[in-house]
């Protein structure tokens, strides 16, 4: 038998058994877990096995800490934001937090009837940059999940007096470094400036985060980070989405139907029908947005110079409808926003040079009157539209920030939907219709094959490039290959685009965060389709292995056949005297059985065939341990118990401190 520990040490290796943790594919041992939070993550895994539920956690590989839970994490109670981001304060302990607390900063109610609450971490009155937790309820108010990016080594100090730069100093000091004078700049939307605590290279310092957009001198997006007591602009980055990431379309020959609105005899490309208003306009190749809504003297737009608003009209109300009638979003901010979109533009700063892109800017969408060589028509192919449109999605749910990783799973969730709006589902290639119209055969990227068009396909592969715009903010355009494999493998496998759609739209409204990187991707998603399929966990199973495939996060063994068996709820069934062959898969995996048994009976059980350190557990009805066997290294295990009350039994298999092999099974007989 195993040495009787310490009571400390019985916990930290308790809690390691359950705990997955931080390495490169954020699924191995944690280490270095500090006291509070060991007792912290200790208490929801006492919770989850109360139940009868499964416990998971996944780490951050960089900090160390929990980027993702699942289980049962509280009793019912969490019923509205106060609650939620009282949850979150009372528990700040497992994310290392010593300073502030956290403030419900939204709420969202999904079709599951669950609740999703995003807090972010305050301190002396200012939101930490970067930091955002979701908590997830059930119906009951029982918290099921918590997940996002922490900051845990916030200076503690007052930092509302850190603030010595007035917000229109800061609006001003940007235009400054954009080299705009204030007489040149055309707004779209007024300028936005929210206060922040930011980590600037290791050095905490108080920042305006500001947004202004805007039309001229050039095409704006801009989001900046001014440093609120010196006034320098510590970082600034041009949003506007280029065309480089769009998808396929067919529809300049095609006849469409089009909503219109009658006015005093004139019909005005105006769609009235909708959720939302969707409205065309035309910027007859000028830089003057959005330009002059398009119209016509009867109901039949057949000039040559109208036939790009027809295609992106229709493909507005094609897209409006994907997400309206299949995932029940009314507009891209879900309140019904009137959707704009404008053709034949052209960049301010080139008035007079075709403009082959289109972009989101974060008011409307522009589709340039391109130059027929690099680009013909860009507002012709449905899943373009799609794609600007779902960055607008984007820009309202998760918010992923435009660089590295985040900006790359932006990027590829609007490639995801822009496919899925598309709707052809063998055709993998995006921007084959639009691409290079003189040139047949090629496109912008392939999901099925992205290093076909110089992308990666696995992280073994991914390209590491400055965060600056020649970098391509890190290389958001081209990284974007990975996750695009990944929905690739995971569609195909899984062969249900609106299951894909469900889950993905799901994961980016309801788990991704601001900052979230690939595993944090693949983690949302797998959540995701358990929450959406729970009876059905291969369509899980089949994502994540999608995920592992191109190198994020490990595989489920084909072997281990009688998953989902991890929670009790999930035990499969025992027969007498039948041996069971089947794997502890990672260090969170728990294997359950049942079987029933009559009172004075005995039932044996013998686990044998160990490849590494494994215990075994008796547990009668209530969750209640009856009887164990805990021998040391591969020592097998085994229980006989005398049975005193008639009923059902469960034999539970867990790796010791979080032991598990993909490559041995175990073996299983018990006899009742």
């Amino acid at each position: 038998m195993k040495k009787v520990l310490s009571l400390v040490m019985v916990t930290a290796l308790s809690m390691s058994s359950v705990a997955s943790a931080a390495s490169l594919n954020n699924e191995s041992n944690a280490q270095g877990l500090s006291p509070k939070k060991m007792e912290t993550i200790e208490k929801f895994r006492e919770k989850s096995e109360k139940k009868g539920d499964k416990f998971e956690v996944k780490w951050d590989s960089k900090k160390n800490i929990p980027n993702f839970i699942t289980g049962t994490l509280s009793e019912k109670g969490v019923d509205d934001s106060k609650d939620a981001a009282a949850f979150m304060s009372k528990n700040k302990d497992m994310f290392e937090v010593s300073v502030g607390e956290f403030v419900n900063e939204s709420v969202e109610v999904d079709s599951l009837n669950k609740k999703h609450y995003k807090n972010k971490l305050v301190v002396d009155g200012i939101p930490v940059y970067g930091t955002e937790v979701i908590v997830h309820t059930n119906e009951d108010g029982t918290v099921y999940a918590v997940n996002g990016n922490v900051e845990s080594n916030v200076s503690d100090k007052a930092w509302k007096k850190e603030f010595k730069l007035s917000s229109e100093n800061a609006i001003k000091n940007v235009l400054k470094e954009l080299n705009i004078k204030e007489n040149e700049i055309k707004y779209s939307a007024d300028p936005k400036t929210e206060q922040y605590i930011y980590n600037d290279n290791g050095n905490w310092i108080p920042v305006y985060y500001v947004t202004t957009q805007f039309m001229a001198p050039y095409y704006g997006n801009v989001k900046s980070i001014v440093n609120a007591n010196t006034g320098a602009v510590v970082k600034t980055r041009n949003e506007i989405k280029k065309v480089a990431s769009t998808g396929t379309g067919t529809g300049l020959l095609a006849t469409r139907n089009l909503n219109l609105d009658l006015v005093s005899g004139r019909y005005y490309m105006r769609d009235l029908t909708k959720g939302a208003r969707i409205e065309t306009y035309d910027a007859n190749r000028t830089a003057r947005f959005p330009g002059t809504i398009v119209s016509d003297v009867d109901n039949v737009f057949n000039a040559s110079t109208q036939l790009d608003a027809v295609d992106v009209h229709a493909n507005m109300a094609v897209t409006y409808d994907f997400f309206r009638n299949n995932l029940n979003r009314n507009s891209y901010d879900n309140q019904g926003a009137a959707i704009i979109a404008t053709v034949n533009g052209r960049d301010p700063q080139y008035p007079n040079e075709p403009m082959d892109n289109a972009f989101w800017n974060g008011t409307q969408m522009v589709f340039g009157d391109c130059s027929g060589t690099t680009f013909a028509h860009i507002g012709s192919s449905l899943d373009v539209v799609g794609h600007e449109f779902t960055h607008a999605v984007t820009e309202r749910t998760a918010g992923l920030e435009y660089e590295n990783q985040s900006g790359a799973l932006n990027e590829s969730f609007s490639d995801v939907f822009g496919y899925l709006i598309e709707g052809q589902t063998s055709d993998w290639l995006m921007g084959e219709d639009c691409y290079t119209p003189n040139t047949p055969g090629d496109a912008l990227r392939s999901l099925s094959n992205p290093t076909l068009y110089n992308q990666p396909a696995h992280m073994n592969q991914y390209r590491t490039l400055p965060n600056t715009s020649s970098g391509d903010w890190g290389g958001v355009h081209i990284n974007s290959g990975i996750p695009n494999k990944a929905f690739y493998l995971a569609a195909t496998s899984i062969n249900d685009n609106n299951k894909m759609a469900q889950i993905y739209y799901r994961a980016l409204t309801s788990y991704l965060t601001q900052y979230s990187q690939f595993t944090d991707a693949k983690n949302a998603l797998v959540q995701a389709a358990r929450d959406l399929y729970p009876t059905d966990t291969t369509i899980a199973t089949k994502v994540a292995d999608a995920f592992a495939s191109v190198g994020i996060g490990s595989t489920t063994p084909s072997g281990d056949t009688y998953e989902p068996n991890n929670t009790m709820s999930a035990a499969t069934a025992l027969t007498s005297g039948t041996a069971y062959s089947s794997y502890i898969y990672s260090s969170t995996d728990v294997d359950y059985y049942y079987l029933n048994s009559t009172a004075g009976r005995t039932i044996t059980i013998n686990l044998t065939n160990l490849p590494k350190d494994y215990e075994l557990y008796l547990v009668n009805s209530a969750g209640t341990v009856v009887a164990k066997s805990e021998n040391g290294s591969t020592t097998s295990e085994s229980i006989s118990y005398r049975v005193p009350t008639t009923g059902k039994y469960y034999v539970k298999i867990v790796g010791y401190n979080g032991a598990y092999s993909t490559t041995t099974p175990y073996s299983l007989k018990a006899t009742f």
